[in-house]
């Protein structure tokens, strides 16, 4: 699987996300300005140090929805350990 071609405006988009972006998503602009280049997702996951699997997949957002897809999706719940917590107030007279 290969990233669909890429336009000039997106290429400088992926290299702006490579410099700018937190790291999975800089990793995963790298991937697919990899695969313009006509790597195969075998070796970009290798030079990358991750799966196939991965690869492929983030190639396949990218084809879909263009640099924006390589963005994580919001989850709803929140993953474990980052839901908001109510505070119970102490201050409420008793005490």
């Amino acid at each position: 699987m290969y990233a669909r071609p890429v336009s000039e405006q997106e290429r400088k988009e992926l290299k702006r996300m490579t410099r700018q972006e937190v790291g999975r998503v800089s990793r995963r602009a790298q991937m697919i300005l990899l695969s313009a280049q006509g790597r195969r997702s075998v070796e970009i996951a290798q030079i990358l140090e991750t799966s196939d699997v991965t690869v492929r997949f983030w190639i396949g957002r990218f084809n879909v929805h263009g640099p924006a897809g390589l963005y994580d999706d919001e989850r709803w719940p929140p993953p474990q350990g980052r839901r908001c917590r109510k505070r119970s107030d102490s201050r409420d007279g008793a005490g």
